[in-house]
Formats: structure tokens, C-alpha cells, sequence
């Protein structure tokens, strides 16, 4: 917002032809970096056009990171997740490319014995300096922390699951009870395992199985089991029901081993997600959508297990948080 608000106060005090506050220039002077402090508190159009030009430079070379990310990732989300991690080194670039440029016309005004009437202006460090700061903060935040996914979404019998967000409630109203508990009991999360939150119960309806999911209590250790949400779900691959179950729209019931060893795991389940990891081992498989530290962001993992048949024994889908743990 700080950097946002330098650029707007040399707009409008070059519109109205008045002078920037004093605390900018102060901040034009204090990023000077090493060296003398040759910069003047001066702002006029040539300090607006310098920071303009240094902007859209900024611009044009983000388009070119993104599209030659993009030759390589062939997935815009990842191409521009990219380029906001790469957007400190970018900046810095341009400024010694700018400074490279000053230093030759400098050079080339004294070969020509021509003196400049150009200043180094104050105002206009002040907005680049600040531009600086922000790159290297956004950069470090997301090396740190990552960008959020978006939630893997199951459908079971076509009721409609989000991972991390649905509640047992909608499962209960959709017609499906869990095995030997019911919708008052009291759901504890131990907080004793990095994979399955809360308790793990088996999802019944008519009678039939489908699979197992994990209980947890949004806040806090204890809820009642209608208020918790499903943070797991995992069917056995021999379950009947298998062919009513979908992850991200695929149904289970019709992948493959091949599937899964001669393609991305973001292709098989039409996902384009800015920061993944994908694992492959000879009988498992998994895809982990934000691969950073989970503190801030959720961390959604997809998994599919074969035996020595190469025949599928199990699917899982999870969310991992700090909060849960």
C-alpha cells in the first residue's frame, strides 16, 4: 500500500504542479544504498516519466518470465506462480540494467562534453525503492509460505464432498450415517498424527460401504460429529461402490495403473494448480497441491496405491493444517 501510495503522491503533485511530502523524499534518500547521496528533492515530469518507464519495463519483463515459463510448465498458474517468486531477482535486474544505462549516458555526455540537465530525483528512488522492498518482500513470503490450492473435491453417490470444508451434517442430509456413531456423539482430535485428523468412520447408506472418512472438529479438540468437517477420504479400490465415487470429476472405477505411470497426475484429474509435487513410486502414486509449509495455506494430497499386479488396492484424498495438529 506504502508503494501504491508513493507512485499516486508524484501523480498529483505533478498534475497540480506542487511539491511531494517531505517523508517521501526522505525515503528516496534513505534507499540510496552505499555511496554519496547525490539525490535531489526535486519532482517534476521527468521524475514521473523515469518512474513510468521503470514500471512498464517492470511489466513487459514479468509477460516475458510468464511466457517463457510458460514454454516450459505448459500451465499459466504455474507459469505466473513462477514469475511472483522469481519478481525480486526481476527487479533487481531492471535496476542494474537502469543503472548500466545512467552510467553510459553518463559516459557518452562527457565524450560529447555535453552537460545534462537531468537530476537524479528523490521522488522517483523513493517510488523504485519502494517497488524494491515490495518485490522482496512478496518474493520471500511466497518462498515461505506458497499461494493456496484449491480444494480437491470427491463426489460420493453424487453427494458433493470439499475436502477441509464440508461438514458431517451434509453427508447425514444426503442420506448417509456413520458406522456405530451418531449425529450428536462427541468427535475428539487427539492431535497425535500428521495424516488423520479427529476419528476415522466408515461412511454407510442402504447398507452399503463407501469408504472411510475422517472426522474433525473445525476448532478446537472436541465437536459434535454433525459439526465436524471431512479432512480424509479413502475407498478401497475392490469396494462395490467404487463406481459411484469421482475425485475432481474423474470417476475411480475407470483409472488405470498405466494411467497413472505414463501421465501427470494433474492431467489425469484436469488440474492446473500453480504449485504441486507429484510422486512416483512402482505401486504408489501421489499429487500434493501447495508444497510449502502448511501453517498458513491448506495442503491437499491425492493418492493411489497398486499391489505387485499392478492392480488398484486404494485411493485417498486428505487436507493437512497446522490447526488440526
Amino acid at each position: 500500500m506504502l508503494t501504491v501510495s508513493v507512485y499516486f503522491k508524484i501523480v498529483k503533485a505533478v498534475k497540480h504542479n506542487e511539491d511531494v511530502p517531505m517523508w517521501l523524499y526522505k525515503i528516496g534518500h534513505a534507499l540510496k544504498g552505499r555511496g554519496q547521496d547525490h539525490y535531489r528533492n526535486v519532482t517534476d515530469a521527468t521524475a514521473l516519466r523515469q518512474v513510468n518507464i521503470f514500471l512498464i519495463a517492470l511489466l513487459v519483463a514479468n509477460i516475458v518470465v510468464i511466457i517463457a515459463a510458460y514454454q516450459k510448465f505448459h500451465n499459466v498458474p504455474e507459469s505466473i506462480f513462477f514469475c511472483i517468486k522469481m519478481e525480486f531477482f526481476i527487479v533487481v535486474a531492471l535496476r542494474v540494467l537502469a543503472m548500466v544505462v545512467m552510467t553510459g549516458d553518463y559516459i557518452f555526455q562527457m565524450i560529447r562534453k555535453k552537460s545534462g540537465n537531468d537530476y537524479d530525483y528523490a521522488s522517483t528512488n523513493a517510488a523504485v525503492g519502494m517497488v524494491f522492498m515490495a518485490s522482496f518482500f512478496l518474493s520471500v513470503n511466497i518462498f515461505l509460505a506458497g499461494v493456496p490450492a484449491k480444494a480437491i473435491e470427491v463426489d460420493i453417490a453424487k453427494s458433493h464432498v470439499v475436502i477441509g470444508s464440508t461438514k458431517a451434517s451434509k453427508l447425514l442430509k444426503d442420506g448417509f450415517e456413520f458406522y456405530k456413531k451418531n449425529p450428536n456423539d462427541q468427535i475428539r482430535n487427539s492431535r497425535n498424527n500428521h495424516f488423520y485428523y479427529g476419528e476415522l468412520a466408515e461412511l454407510i447408506r442402504d447398507g452399503k460401504s463407501y469408504g472411510i472418512v475422517s472426522l474433525t472438529p473445525k476448532w478446537g479438540d472436541t465437536a459434535k460429529l454433525k459439526d465436524c468437517v471431512i479432512t480424509y477420504y479413502g475407498i478401497h479400490a475392490q469396494n462395490k461402490q467404487i463406481g459411484e465415487v469421482k475425485i475432481e470429476n474423474r470417476n475411480l472405477s475407470k483409472l488405470r495403473y498405466d494411467d497413472f505411470k505414463n501421465k501427470k497426475l494433474t492431467d489425469i484429474f484436469s488440474l492446473k494448480p500453480p504449485d504441486y509435487k507429484e510422486s512416483k513410486g512402482k505401486f504408489y502414486f501421489g499429487l500434493q497441491l501447495q508444497t510449502h509449509a502448511y501453517m498458513l495455506w491448506n495442503r491437499y494430497t491425492i493418492e493411489a496405491k497398486f499391489d505387485g499386479e499392478s492392480k488398484p488396492v486404494q485411493y485417498e484424498v486428505r487436507v493437512q493444517h497446522t490447526i488440526w495438529e
